[in-house]
């Protein structure tokens, strides 16, 4: 039998369905924008602007792990190209605040909160996200111990500075923890490569293959438990 402590969980597509929470979000950023901002509107169309988002992350990589700054600091940009000049930073900070404010309006998958506070009675939970999701503004993370996200530690899954840091603030090894996400890569591959046991998410309807290295998977919440018992009982 292992002795697991800790739990840590993916967000995105493994407590919610991202995309539709993703496609709100930017509508609402940019509908901001349309009142905040006109003469960037009329220059940039929203997939204009995401373009023009990645180009300035191209030339300003150390924003890489730092989405949310990205965002402003590329948002800014565009805005002084548009010709506002003193007031782009204070519009792009506007305009984020009302994209991580809808970011946040996200809807659990079925039986996802009430299998969490089942198992936060036995193990320490501890979420880790490459997004900006805040899992401290959402009902079910009052059964988290910790919440961290790539931008906390400057680097995003699957390199191991999350996994470090819940392993260190749980005080347990790699082989007292599992780690749960949908992601073949960023979730199961790094969790894996440090040492983790994984269980791969997989809830969506266009869910890939479960990645070979994953050492268990699901596609329904109730599940959860008893795979994680399985692997407890080795």
């Amino acid at each position: 039998m292992k002795k697991i402590k800790l739990l840590t969980f993916d967000l995105d597509d493994t407590l919610w369905l991202s995309k539709p929470v993703i496609q709100r979000a930017e509508q609402v950023f940019y509908a901001y924008l349309t009142s905040a901002a006109p003469a960037l509107v009329e220059r940039f169309s929203p997939e204009a602007l995401r373009a023009h988002r990645l180009d300035f992350l191209k030339r300003h990589p150390t924003f890489a792990h730092q989405i949310s700054q990205w965002r402003i600091a590329s948002l800014s940009d565009a805005l002084t190209l548009c010709g506002y000049k003193m007031q782009s930073t204070v519009i792009a900070q506007e305009a984020f605040a009302h994209f991580i404010a809808a970011r946040q309006q996200v809807t659990l998958f079925p039986h996802c909160e009430e299998v969490i506070r089942q198992l936060s009675k036995t193990y320490t939970l501890i979420s880790l996200t490459n997004g900006n999701a805040d899992l401290s503004q959402q009902p079910v993370g009052q059964y988290f111990h910790a919440n961290y996200q790539a931008e906390h530690v400057n680097a995003a899954k699957p390199e191991p500075a999350l996994f470090l840091k819940a392993l260190e603030i749980a005080g347990c090894k790699p082989e007292e923890a599992i780690h749960i996400g949908d992601h073949a890569i960023d979730d199961i591959r790094g969790a894996n490569a440090i040492g983790l046991l994984t269980i791969q998410a997989c809830l969506k309807t266009d869910s890939p293959e479960p990645d070979a290295l994953a050492d268990e998977r699901f596609s329904d919440w109730r599940e959860l438990p008893i795979k994680i018992e399985q692997l407890v009982q080795g």
